[in-house]
């Protein structure tokens, strides 16, 4: 195969920074105590910042020309916002029309309380961004999309997890058939530190975690890219890396936002995160 390369962007979330903005130096604290790190801003409303970082997302994208663009979730912060699903879209229909995009659901998209999703939210979900797992191919290399909501919790939507396994065990057949690297993507990282560790809201849950590895394990597969977490983190599942990625949008930690682009060859997968204003002149393979 001959290698090509995609952009991954991560956590648009369209309305945080107003969701941020105005509070106090106890809120700012008290999340500082739980890792986030909260920017003291004045109080805003709508969400200019954010229209501001995917509209130059994107037109990286258009500078760059990549194989396709994915946004590992969370495009908005109130998942029953209309506006903000509006201008995500809006902004998004400023990539070249040669350059497919693919959504990967969020918890702020697919889930009213941000955890579980429900039947309607993910009715309303599907209408505006399309699917919430599905797979793809391009150039010899083998695409899974996960929905990690209903991954979290299938409880609130009976069938949903047992429909997504049984399609993601068929998928990963279907790319062990084809041959070629194999790369997942999820909103929630599969875990942040190690395989085994404890269940929290940024992972996927142990009861689930585990055979979806394996399954993965199984068909080889290279990566998996997600989001999340609004800041980078890098681990791996033998020789499966998996990656957070920073975010599009407002930032938890100490990376700033930016966008991921990601290498595929036959044999390897590279990758590098970039600032926006610090992304390369060119691509080069």
């Amino acid at each position: 195969m001959n290698p090509f390369f995609f952009i991954q962007l991560a956590d648009p979330q369209f309305g945080m920074f107003a969701r941020w903005g105005g509070v106090s130096d106890e809120v700012i604290e008290a999340q500082l105590s739980r890792g986030f790190k909260i920017r003291k801003a004045p109080s805003i409303t709508g969400f200019e910042d954010e229209t501001r970082l995917f509209t130059e997302a994107i037109s990286e994208a258009n500078r760059l020309k990549p194989a396709f663009v994915v946004v590992c979730g969370d495009m908005v912060n109130n998942p029953v916002s209309e506006d903000e699903r509006a201008e995500v879209l809006r902004v998004a229909r400023k990539l070249h029309p040669n350059i497919p995009i693919h959504w990967v659901p969020g918890n702020h998209d697919a889930a009213t309380d941000f955890v579980n999703a429900t039947p309607e939210s993910l009715r309303i979900y599907r209408q505006a961004f399309g699917p919430d797992y599905f797979a793809f191919q391009h150039g010899g290399a083998s695409f899974l999309v996960l929905d990690s909501i209903t991954i979290e919790n299938p409880t609130p939507v009976p069938g949903e997890w047992e429909a997504q396994l049984a399609f993601v065990e068929t998928e990963l057949a279907a790319a062990r058939f084809r041959g070629g690297p194999v790369i997942a993507f999820s909103h929630h990282p599969a875990f942040l530190k190690t395989p085994d560790e404890p269940n929290d809201y940024w992972n996927w849950p142990l009861e689930r975690r585990e055979p979806l590895l394996r399954m993965l394990r199984d068909a080889n597969a290279s990566a998996v890219f997600s989001g999340h977490w609004h800041r980078n983190n890098y681990s791996s599942y033998g020789e499966m890396q998996v990656v957070a990625s920073g975010p599009v949008g407002y930032p938890l930690g100490d990376d700033p936002s930016g966008y991921r682009i990601v290498k595929v060859h036959a044999d390897r997968v590279e990758h590098d995160y970039y600032a926006f204003g610090d992304g390369p002149a060119k691509v080069e393979l």
